[in-house]
Formats: C-alpha cells, sequence, structure tokens
C-alpha cells in the first residue's frame, strides 16, 4: 500500500477508525494473515475488539479493493 492507511481509507469513503487502521496495519506487516491471525493482531494492537469487527472490517476492505481475500 503506497499511501498512508488513513488517507487511503479516505481516498475510499470510509471514515477512518482505530479498527479499519489496524486492520491495515496488520495485514502491511504480514501479508499472508488468516482471517484470525488479523484478529489477534488487531487485538495486540488496539486492545479490546470483537471478531466480528474485525471481520467486517477485513471484508469491507476487500469489497472495496484494498485488500484481497483468498477463501479456499
Amino acid at each position: 500500500m503506497g499511501s498512508e492507511p488513513a488517507e487511503l481509507l479516505r481516498q475510499h469513503g470510509y471514515r477512518v477508525t482505530a479498527q479499519r487502521l489496524a486492520v491495515i496495519r496488520a495485514v502491511s506487516s504480514r501479508p499472508h494473515l488468516t482471517a484470525e491471525d488479523a484478529v489477534e493482531i488487531v487485538r495486540s494492537d488496539i486492545g479490546a475488539i470483537s471478531r466480528r469487527a474485525v471481520y467486517d472490517a477485513v471484508g469491507s476492505l476487500a469489497d472495496e479493493g484494498l485488500l484481497r481475500r483468498i477463501q479456499p
């Protein structure tokens, strides 16, 4: 991801939230994560967050093309 994460979110019409920024940081640091890995990394980054919130953030960012989701 070439742009700053916050700017990237704004360019795609998303509000900048701690959850979305944490998800982007997680996948930027380790590009081949499972969703569960992302949950653990995001929790270690920002503290308490539901698994659903991480999954929702991953899903919406993937739908917008900011992340790529591979489903076996």
